[in-house]
This record gives structure tokens, sequence and C-alpha cells, in this order.
């Protein structure tokens, strides 16, 4: 008897679940997302390499993977790659604020930018509404990695 109470509890937990997941869809890169004329001036080729879209105070976040070619006096160098993990060929260059922090792909540790080094893998958002690189969805414009050079 408890047997089949354990079996009925996880069916519907797993059903609640399930409708939960659908009730919130998962964006598409290329679909749902509207990339600025700026933005893509400097990066045609955007929607190939989004890895992930969220919505975050209402408005859309589009995750990037890059890998770090260097850093050095508050510069990070970095290639945008596309959803394989391969290099897009579009490295770009910003500057950073000395309290600014970058997210490590995969591993999700939060590390100060400084810190970063050549060859590390980072995830980086950009707002569906303006120009810019963040490090989490949502940060304010302090927050904003400024673009030196779309190399």
């Amino acid at each position: 008897m408890k047997a089949s109470v354990k079996l009925a509890s996880a069916v519907l937990i797993g059903i609640s679940l399930t409708a939960v997941a659908e009730g919130q869809p998962k964006l598409n890169c290329t679909k749902d997302v509207t990339y600025g004329k700026e933005f893509l001036a400097k990066f045609p080729d955007a929607g190939s390499a989004c890895q992930e879209v969220k919505v975050v105070q209402g408005e859309k976040w589009v995750r990037f993977d890059a890998q770090v070619k260097q850093n050095k006096d508050n510069r990070l160098t970095v290639d945008l790659l596309n959803k394989e993990g391969n290099h897009t060929g579009n490295p770009m260059t910003f500057t950073y604020t000395p309290d600014a922090t970058l997210t490590l792909e995969k591993k999700k540790v939060v590390k100060a930018a400084a810190e970063v080094k050549k060859g590390e893998r980072v995830m980086v958002w950009v707002p569906e509404s303006r120009f810019g690189l963040y490090a989490q969805p949502g940060d304010v414009e302090s927050k904003q990695f400024k673009v030196v050079s779309g190399d």
C-alpha cells in the first residue's frame, strides 16, 4: 500500500512540475530576440552564438559564451563562441571597472574580472533593448562592460 501511495505522489508531483515548465516557454535566440542595429554591426552572427535567452524584470537578456584572449589593465579581449563552442572569429575588447565580476562558463563560479585568465571561458549577457555587455542579466548600467573595439 505504501509503495502505491509513493508512486501516485511521484506521478502527481511530476505532472505539476511539467505543467510549471510548460507555462514558461523556452525563448529562441533568433525568433524571440530583436538584436539592436549597433550590436549587429559589431557582431553580425549574434543569432548563431546566442546560448540562451532569459526574461529578467520584463526585459529579454541574451547569453553569450566567450573565451578570454587577453586581460590587462582593466581591458578584456574575448572571442565569442558559437553553440558548438567554436570561435566565431569576432574578437571584442571591453573595459571594465575594478569592481566588475564575470561568471565562468559551465562552472557558474563568479570571479573578479581582473582575475580572469587567458583561456578561461566566461558568460556575458546582452539586453535586447540596448547595446552593452553585462556579467548578469538585469544588472544596472554601472556594471556594464564598455566596448572598446570589435576587432
